[in-house]
């Protein structure tokens, strides 16, 4: 079946993980998405390990459902061949810092002077105006100055980075929707127009209601640990054959399943544990609650317990566990995707599940310039003018 985004057109000048996530989404549901990359070199992540029979699984990652063109964008030709994808595509997705776009002689005033349908969807660390919009950045850098790593870790430590990158990621999500929105306006005036989603917005974004909490109660967000920041007990704790587990029984219904589980309904009868409200002033108390059953219980007979009895729990899988877990695997983001030249390989798939046009891997990760030929005939160079722009080093 046709995705959601079928007879989209994207052309894609991102690298590494915010641009090409975005791009990447866009192509699960079901965009044609043309990812120009620098001749010879490429994405700049293609070169970042490991490497799987020479390939980036950094780049493989986040590059599905793409078809890559490589072309020398310091050659005097390159931008004849940018405006010809350009002129007749319904987005432009890119990530450099700002002016950059300008400074390759594309700024969005020429482009939608051009294509005045078209969407230009600009990822980049501070956004296209401010203080800070000629900085570089990284996602560690977005974490930093947005006080994500200050509120990360043990209260006792320092600041902790996140495991992932955590605010890229997002961006690029931000990305997409931004996208989206932009394409439901254009078909009711017809226009395209200039999305701008920068990391540090994102970032900002991710930190609850720390600025609420600020301007309003005075407060400062601290490090939480693995304590949750609003409900008790809700947080990590032992089992007798050493795994962590989550358990959350922080509601006041849940709470009270798990103390008539464990024998303890006793506790039920004082309002400073009965109620969220008396269990604030009594977090260390109901976490040894907690702790001192699951220390006498494995990790599974917890699960078992707490999924009979309505209460919230998970163990905490490393990476080699949750690359083997069955309901990953029956939602499909575990997956086989066929690939030209390795042949059969393990990725992760689409998260959004749509009944009538489903996102999927239509495309394994694309090999630099891949797509040359195919691209630049739809575009209607003939063989000729193709052979010739290879012979002059403009692709």
């Amino acid at each position: 079946m046709k995705g959601a985004l079928h007879g989209i057109k994207v052309v894609d000048l991102t690298r590494v993980i915010a641009g090409p996530y975005c791009s990447m989404i866009l192509g699960d549901f079901g965009a044609e998405i043309i990812k120009v990359e620098k001749k010879g070199v490429g994405d700049l992540s293609r070169a970042f390990g490991p490497h799987y029979k020479g390939e980036s699984t950094y780049f493989m990652t986040y590059n599905r459902n793409k078809k890559s063109i490589a072309i020398d964008f310091r050659h005097p030709k390159a931008n004849e061949v940018l405006l010809s994808l350009i002129k007749d595509a319904d987005v432009l997705v890119e990530n450099y810092k700002a002016g950059t776009l300008e400074s390759m002689g594309l700024a969005p005033e020429k482009l939608l002077e051009l294509n005045p349908r078209l969407i230009i969807t600009r990822l980049s660390g501070f956004g296209q105006d401010g203080p800070y919009s000629k900085r570089t950045c990284f996602d560690a850098a977005a974490q930093s100055l947005s006080g994500l790593m200050d509120i990360t870790g043990d209260p006792n430590g320092d600041p902790v980075m996140m495991g992932i990158y955590v605010c890229d990621m997002t961006s690029g999500l931000y990305g997409v929707i931004g996208t989206l929105a932009a394409l439901a306006a254009r078909s009711h005036t017809g226009r395209g127009q200039v999305v701008d989603v920068a990391l540090l917005d994102v970032a900002c974004a991710l930190t609850h209601s720390a600025i609420f909490d600020y301007y309003q109660l005075g407060k400062v967000m601290k490090r939480n640990g693995n304590q949750d920041r609003a409900s008790w007990p809700a947080s990590f704790y032992k089992s007798k054959d050493g795994r962590l587990v989550f358990v959350h029984a922080g509601i006041d219904d849940t709470f009270a399943a798990l103390c008539r589980h464990i024998g303890r309904e006793d506790i039920l009868k004082d309002e400073n544990f009965r109620t969220l409200a008396g269990r604030t002033k009594h977090i260390n108390e109901c976490d040894k609650l907690v702790a001192d059953w699951i220390g006498t219980c494995t990790a599974d007979e917890v699960v078992v317990a707490c999924e009979k009895i309505g209460v919230t729990s998970a163990v905490v899988n490393n990476m080699a566990e949750m690359a083997q877990d069955k309901q990953l695997k029956h939602r499909k983001m575990i997956r086989e995707v066929e690939h030209p030249v390795f042949g059969k390989m393990t990725m992760s798939g689409p998260v959004v599940k749509m009944s009538d046009t489903p996102a999927d891997v239509r495309y394994a990760p694309p090999s630099l310039g891949q797509n040359n030929k195919e691209i630049f005939a739809n575009l209607g160079y003939s063989n000729e003018e193709i052979a010739q722009m290879e012979s002059e080093g403009v692709i």
